[in-house]
C-alpha cells in the first residue's frame, strides 16, 4: 500500500515539472545598423539684394470736373443739328436731367448726350433747358451744315446778298414779300441773282420751291372761293418776333408790331393784346391798338402769355408759370388800372368763349388725372378743381357760335392733326390728314373755315387754310416758328 503510495507522488511530481517547463520564446534578432550618408558641408545661400524701383516723377491725376448739367423744362424736341430743320431724333421729357456738353455760338442751342446716359450726341434749344451753369463755360461748336444754312437763307425776302438766293429759286414781279424775316416788310425781293450766289443755294432750291412757289400772289386761289377777313399772327425771325396782319387769301401783308408774339383781337376789334418780347416796354402781356400803336401794359409777369379776351372787353385771361411754382396757371384779370390778377385754374393755353358765354377753355389736367385734355371751366364762378372735360387734345379754339371746338391730337400714325368736335364733346371728327405736323387752329369769322400752322411734312412752316369739311386746303402765307415752340404760336382773326 504504502508502495502505491509512494508511486502516485512520484508520478504527480512527473506531472507537476512537466507542465512547470517554460515554453522557449524566440529571441529577437539584433537590428541591423543602417548606414547613415554623412551631410555635406553645404555653403548656407546668401540673401540677394533685390534692385528697388526707382519712382519715376509722374504727375499727380487731375480730378475730373462733373459734368455740366440741366434739366427740361417743358417736352422738348431733340435734333441732330442746331435747327428745326435737322433730323427729329427724339422727344425728352418734363424734368428729365441731361449733360451739357456744348453750345453754339449765339448760345440759342445746347448739345447733350442723347439718348440719355448714351455717348452720342444730339441738339436741343436752350431756352428749354434750366441750369445754373454758366454756358460761356461750354464749348463753342459750329454745328449748322452749308445746306441748311442755305435752305434758312432762302426763305428771307429781304433785299440783302442772302435775299438773292431767295430769287434764284422762288421770284416774280408779283410775288408777296412773306412773313418770314423783314423788319422793313414793304421791300420787295430784287430780281439780281449772281453765279456764285446760284452755286451756294444749288443744294436746296427744290426744297425752297416746294416751300414757296405756291406763295400768295403768285397762283390764283383754289376753286371755291377765299376765306373771308384777314389773320393777325407771330413770326419768329432774325432771333425775335414781330406781329403781323394778312388778307386770309394771302395778299396785304403789313407788321403792326416789333418784338411781339401771342396775339388776341378785342371783340370789338380796337385793340391787340400781346405777349411784350422787347427790352423797350418789358415783358408781360401788353395792348396796342389795331394798326400797332402801343397802348400800355395789362400785366409785368415776365412769364405771362397767351391772352385772351372776355366777350364783353374788359377782361383778359392768360397763363403764366409762377416763380413759386413749376406748372402753368391760367388767370383773369381786368383791362384798366390797379386790377390784381385772380386764379381761374391751373392749366394753359386759355380761349375764351364767345358771347354771351362765360366759360374759358384750356389745356390741363383734372384732379391729377386726364392729362392732355381740352376743358372748359366758368372763368368766375367755375371749381378749379373740377373743370369739365370736353375731348382729347390740345389748343383748343371756340367756332364764332360757340357750338364746336377746333383743336390738335394727333392721329392713328402719330402726326397731329386738326380736329373738330361739338362743345359737349359730341361729334368728334378730323379735319387734316396729309402727313406732317398741323396746330394751333382758328375759326373763320363765318365758322366754314380753320386757320392752322403747319410744317407742310418737314417742307417748312407756314399757316394754311381748309374748310372745316376738310376740303380745299390752301397755303396762305409762310411764317416762320420759335424753334421747337410751335405749340405757342397764337392766331388770331380779323377782319
Amino acid at each position: 500500500m504504502y508502495r502505491i503510495l509512494a508511486l502516485l507522488l512520484i508520478l504527480s511530481a512527473i506531472l507537476i515539472g512537466c507542465a512547470a517547463e517554460p515554453t522557449p520564446t524566440a529571441t529577437p534578432e539584433p537590428p541591423t545598423a543602417i548606414p547613415t550618408e554623412a551631410p555635406t558641408n553645404t555653403p548656407e545661400p546668401t540673401a540677394t539684394t533685390e534692385p528697388t524701383a526707382v519712382p519715376t516723377n509722374t504727375t499727380a491725376p487731375t480730378a475730373t470736373p462733373p459734368p455740366i448739367t440741366g434739366m427740361v423744362k417743358s417736352t422738348l424736341n431733340v435734333r441732330e443739328q442746331p435747327t428745326i430743320k435737322a433730323k427729329l431724333l427724339g422727344v425728352l421729357k418734363k424734368d428729365d436731367i441731361v449733360t451739357l456738353l456744348g453750345r453754339t455760338e449765339d448760345k440759342a442751342w445746347l448739345q447733350i448726350n442723347y439718348p440719355l446716359g448714351e455717348k452720342s450726341t444730339a441738339w436741343v434749344i436752350a431756352e428749354r433747358i434750366e441750369t445754373t451753369a454758366n454756358l460761356d463755360a461750354l464749348t463753342t461748336i459750329a454745328a449748322v451744315s452749308p445746306t441748311v444754312a442755305a435752305t434758312q437763307v432762302a426763305i428771307q425776302p429781304t433785299v440783302s446778298t442772302q435775299v438773292t438766293t431767295t430769287v434764284v429759286a422762288t421770284t416774280t414781279t408779283e410775288a408777296q414779300p412773306t412773313a418770314i424775316v423783314t423788319n422793313t416788310v414793304e421791300a420787295q425781293p430784287t430780281a439780281v441773282v449772281t453765279e456764285t450766289v446760284e452755286a451756294q443755294a444749288t443744294a436746296v432750291i427744290t426744297e425752297t420751291v416746294q416751300a414757296t412757289a405756291t406763295a400768295p400772289g403768285t397762283t390764283p386761289p383754289p376753286a371755291g372761293g377765299a376765306p373771308p377777313g384777314s389773320i393777325i399772327f407771330d413770326s419768329f425771325e432774325n432771333g425775335g418776333f414781330n406781329i403781323y396782319r394778312v388778307r386770309a387769301d394771302g395778299t396785304g401783308l403789313t407788321q403792326l408790331i416789333a418784338g411781339g408774339s401771342e396775339p388776341a383781337l378785342s371783340p370789338d376789334g380796337s385793340r391787340i393784346a400781346y405777349r411784350m418780347r422787347r427790352d423797350t416796354g418789358g415783358l408781360g402781356i401788353g395792348l396796342a391798338s389795331a394798326t400797332g400803336q402801343f397802348l400800355g401794359t395789362v400785366t409785368e409777369e415776365s412769364a405771362a402769355g397767351y391772352p385772351t379776351w372776355s366777350p364783353d372787353g374788359n377782361h383778359i385771361a392768360y397763363n403764366v408759370v409762377p416763380s413759386n411754382r413749376l406748372t402753368s396757371q391760367i388767370l383773369r384779370i381786368g383791362v384798366g388800372p390797379d386790377n390784381a390778377p385772380i386764379v381761374i385754374a391751373d392749366g394753359w393755353r386759355p380761349a375764351w368763349q364767345p358771347a354771351p358765354g362765360t366759360n374759358v377753355l384750356f389745356d390741363g389736367c383734372k384732379g391729377g388725372a386726364d392729362c392732355g385734355s381740352v376743358l372748359t371751366l366758368n372763368a368766375f364762378e367755375g371749381d378749379p378743381n373740377n373743370p369739365n372735360i370736353v375731348t382729347t387734345g390740345t389748343a383748343g379754339a371756340w367756332s364764332p357760335s360757340g357750338g364746336q371746338i377746333a383743336f390738335q391730337a394727333p392721329d392713328d400714325k402719330g402726326h397731329t392733326q386738326i380736329w373738330v368736335v361739338n362743345a359737349d364733346g359730341s361729334g368728334r371728327a378730323q379735319v387734316t390728314t396729309d402727313v406732317g405736323t398741323h396746330g394751333m387752329p382758328i375759326w373763320s369769322s363765318d365758322g366754314q373755315w380753320l386757320f392752322y400752322r403747319t410744317d407742310q411734312g418737314g417742307k417748312g412752316w407756314a399757316i394754311f387754310a381748309i374748310r372745316v369739311n376738310g376740303t380745299d386746303a390752301r397755303l396762305v402765307i409762310d411764317s416762320q416758328v420759335h424753334p421747337d415752340l410751335w405749340v405757342y404760336a397764337k392766331m388770331a382773326i380779323a377782319p
